[in-house]
Parts: structure tokens; sequence; C-alpha cells
């Protein structure tokens, strides 16, 4: 028996065809297209990390920031920083003004593997704009952004 997120196949049947399963199966295209030399250059990084390390802006954010952007708890949030700080994608201080606050900034590192992303998801950008044409693209890119407010 094969995991859900590990499916050999393309899923049939109800779940494949309601607006859930359609946006999940794009959704599933992005993640493969990021992580298909993911490993090689960014080695441990998933697309969860990724995700963080684009929300990180070039001067540095904090973990309650960061978390409520991510929608995730601080704690959760946290043990992501901890794991990216130590593969060194990621630093993180305490502010001098106030030892409970951490900032959290990209390393060096931490930008490629932002870019890194970015250009993987450009790459899935082309192909659907080539695959539908600019128009439809456009369209699909102001539909999704009118039904995410």
């Amino acid at each position: 028996m094969t995991s859900v997120n590990d499916v050999a196949a393309p899923l049939s049947g109800p779940w494949s065809e309601h607006i859930a399963g359609l946006l999940g199966a794009a959704l599933k295209r992005i993640r493969a297209e990021i992580l298909e030399a993911s490993e090689e250059q960014f080695p441990g990084l998933r697309v969860s990390h990724y995700r963080l390390l684009e929300m990180i802006p070039p001067d540095g954010a904090r973990i309650t920031d960061l978390a409520e952007v991510a929608v995730m708890t601080k704690q959760g949030l946290g043990q992501h920083v901890d794991y990216l700080q130590r593969l060194g994608y990621v630093e993180s201080d305490r502010l001098r003004t106030d030892r409970r606050v951490r900032l959290v900034r990209r390393t060096v590192r931490g930008d490629e593997a932002a870019a890194y992303s970015r250009k993987a998801i450009e790459r899935v950008e082309a192909l659907w704009s080539t695959r539908l044409g600019q128009e439809r693209y456009q369209a699909l890119r102001e539909t999704l952004r009118e039904l995410g407010l």
C-alpha cells in the first residue's frame, strides 16, 4: 500500500476532481520541482523549510512574527529555526533590549536556498503560462489571489 504523500500514480475518483484535489495536484507539481535537485544542493531541506526561508525578510524577523505569518505555533516554528540553524541556513540572536525576543536572519547559504526555491517556482509558472497561454495564466493568478483574500 502506498502512503498518501507518496502516491506513484495520479488518484482517480471524486477526490481528484473537486477543487481541493485539483489544487493539491497543482501544489504537488510545485513541490516536486522544488525538491528535484534539492538534496544535492541544499541537503536536509523540505518544502516547508524553503517556505520559511522565503518568509524571512533581509533584515530578519522575530519568531513570533514568523509564526503568525506561517500559521504555526511559536514552538513549532522555533523547532524549524533550530533545525535550519544547525544546518547553517539561518542564524538567530536574542535582542539586547528584550532577551525574550529571538531575531532570525538568513545566512548567505539561506539566501541561496531561498533563491533556489523561487527559481523552481518560476519554472513551474513559466511552464503553466506556456501551457495555458499568458492571458489564461494571468486570469488563474488573479482568481487565486481573489479567492485567497
